[in-house]
């Protein structure tokens, strides 16, 4: 049961959509195969349909559980059975931030370059983010909300001075080259939607009175940011974007504003700064969710266990690319899925079933 809304729906939305901008905004052709990156407004549009699909299972579970987070519910609906739904939402978001410091990785080093190793670097943000952690959700809320207006700020300055660089050219016809780019572009941005099992555990936390216009309002937003860097990226770069590992960091590198140029450097600091959040974010919530499982009333010895856990995945990920092995699209994806929807349905049935047996 919660003993109260610690924060605001702007907070809980603005985490959620920092999370969202800062591992898609690495967004490649790699991710689609190397097909017509264009193509990838489509997979947009249909993942953002798909997202108020994946979003039903735990909506409906805060509507008829408003005070009680999905863990509390699973207790209820589950008994002991419920500990495997607790390890397992606590190893999801273990791998999200293993995965998010693996970007950061490749980011730093074909990007950066920075004259320090990646892991002194790695050592440091994860010891920030831990302590950011510790200090609890109603911390990590603030920082989002102010960070997500320097982001959207931001882009909007990069949008307007990239516009006349934008050839229309570019533009090829949709399914140019078949419907693969599509179907790849959907299942990254899927796999991509692990902000959504978080709801399931903010929610009840949430001072919100319209829940459906709030998860529109983000959902949207979201997805009009990414149409718009895919086309202002395809617009700028054409082809050229198929070569690059982080397409829209290049876009930003070419983009000035009158005296103003390397606004390159303004992404950076936005998108290192997004990646604490997201980390601090979902180190915190593991954290709830170890506590949860084995007991205690103190949360910061699971967020300092994890905090020695990330350095160590971290310094394996030396020899694991961002998308092979247990960051394989498929079983991200499969994750994915797994935390926000299926485990919620079952959670859902259950909880019919013993309402029916009563």
């Amino acid at each position: 049961m919660v003993n109260k809304r610690i924060i605001s729906s702007s907070q809980l939305f603005s985490m959620l959509l920092v999370c969202m901008i800062v591992i898609t905004s690495t967004f490649g052709p790699e991710h689609v195969g190397y097909k017509d990156f264009w193509d990838c407004v489509i997979s947009c549009g249909a993942a953002y349909l798909l997202n108020f699909i994946m979003i039903l299972p735990i909506y409906f579970i805060y509507k008829s559980h408003p005070t009680s987070d999905i863990i509390t519910v699973a207790e209820k609906s589950l008994g002991k059975f419920s500990i495997i739904i607790k390890l397992i939402y606590a190893s999801y978001f273990i791998l999200v931030c293993a995965h998010t410091l693996a970007t950061f990785k490749s980011f730093i080093e074909n990007v950066m370059n920075p004259p320090v190793s990646f892991m002194l670097l790695s050592m440091l943000l994860i010891t920030l983010t831990c302590y950011a952690a510790a200090k609890g959700i109603e911390a990590i809320a603030r920082a989002a909300v102010i960070m997500l207006f320097f982001i959207i700020t931001s882009l909007i300055f990069l949008g307007i001075s990239l516009r006349n660089n934008i050839d229309y050219t570019n533009f090829k016809p949709f399914f140019y080259e078949g419907i693969d780019s599509v179907i790849n572009g959907i299942l990254f941005f899927i796999s991509r939607s692990s902000c959504i099992p978080i709801l399931g555990l903010l929610l009840p936390y949430t001072k919100i009175k319209k829940i459906k216009t709030g998860i529109f309002v983000w959902n949207t937003i979201f997805y009009a940011i990414m149409t718009g860097a895919i086309i202002i990226v395809i617009g700028t770069l054409g082809d050229f974007a198929q070569t690059r590992i982080f397409p829209i960091y290049s876009t930003a590198s070419i983009a000035k504003i009158l005296s103003l140029e390397n606004l390159d450097i303004l992404y950076l600091g936005l998108w290192t700064s997004g990646i604490f959040i997201k980390l601090a974010l979902f180190i915190n919530l593991a954290a709830k969710c170890l506590k949860e499982t084995f007991g205690g009333k103190n949360s910061k010895t699971c967020i300092t266990l994890l905090g020695i856990l990330l350095i160590f995945t971290t310094s394996l990920t030396s020899i694991v690319n961002i998308t092979h092995g247990i960051f394989n699209i498929n079983i991200i994806l499969i994750s994915t899925i797994l935390t926000a929807c299926l485990i919620p349905i079952i959670i859902l049935i259950s909880n019919k079933i013993l309402k029916f047996k009563k």
